[in-house]
């Protein structure tokens, strides 16, 4: 799909191709007869300073989604960040105010959305986490925010979720929380927010016998196939929650965050709330 001409909101990184949020948005934006469309743009981190730079000077793009894996690098382009933003370091969302660029991230509240469209609440409950990059991270704060019991994070990168963890103490609440999984701890949810999965082939972040011992399974990720992670949680009978749903849980939030004044994750959901009311 090209990138000229008319109203446009470019959805940036890579892999691209399997993407659902632009169909999603362009639906909504044709039903509602706004003359707006989403655009996928192929891009990796090396050529995103350039790009940026381009789109300074497009006076018809308004905004853009951001995906794997630019949505820590995407930060360093930012006029101004969301207060979520300023604490996760990482946006997937990003709205051109005339020459401002404000950024702000709807994963964590796309997550939410998701369990709850299955059911599941998190406050109380004691969740394992794999992943702390950008989409991670965001899903951290909200477990935390939502009032969940405990979260452990785990990640390959050695420091980086004890890193983490060291700004999100700030706003725990009383929600305790560990770098990598407490022993004799069973975790009522498991939440994959690495990359396995995206390809074939791909293990599982959690071993059989941890999925076994939990409640509700959780994977962001979007394959072509189900991922290993699914087919275990679905042969031992586990209540799964993929990708898809994080995704329809965000896509109205992008819409009332780039067309509106909103100037944080929360005011864009209140606008939301207050158009669905009769």
């Amino acid at each position: 799909m090209g990138t000229s001409g008319g109203r446009r909101i470019e959805m940036i990184g890579t892999p691209i191709a399997h993407v659902r949020t632009p169909d999603l948005l362009n639906g909504l934006f044709q039903r509602d007869g706004e003359a707006l469309r989403v655009v996928k743009k192929r891009l990796g981190p090396a050529a995103l300073g350039d790009h940026l730079r381009v789109l300074r000077k497009d006076r018809g793009v308004i905004g853009l989604v951001v995906t794997t894996p630019l949505k820590t690098a995407i930060c360093d382009h930012l006029d101004r960040r969301t207060a979520l933003v300023a604490l996760v370091g990482s946006a997937n969302c990003v709205r051109f105010d005339g020459g401002s660029w404000i950024g702000a991230n709807f994963d964590g509240m796309g997550f939410e959305s998701a369990l709850a469209g299955a059911g599941v609440a998190l406050a109380g409950k004691h969740v394992r986490l794999a992943g702390c990059g950008g989409a991670g991270k965001a899903i951290a704060a909200r477990i935390v925010a939502a009032g969940a019991a405990s979260l452990a994070i785990e990640d390959g990168e050695p420091g980086k979720a004890a890193d983490f963890l060291l700004r999100l103490r700030r706003v725990a609440r009383g929600c305790a929380l560990s770098a990598g999984a407490t022993a004799n701890r069973d975790y009522q949810i498991l939440v994959n927010a690495t990359t396995l999965g995206m390809q074939a082939g791909d293990p599982s972040p959690f071993r059989p016998e941890i999925v076994a011992r939990g409640e509700t399974v959780v994977d962001i990720v979007i394959g072509d196939s189900p991922s290993r992670l699914q087919r275990d949680a679905r042969k031992l009978g586990k209540l799964f929650v993929g990708g898809t749903a994080m995704v329809q849980g965000q896509v109205e939030l992008f819409r009332r965050f780039l067309t509106t004044a909103a100037s944080s994750e929360t005011a864009a959901a209140r606008a939301l709330q207050r158009s669905a009311r009769p």
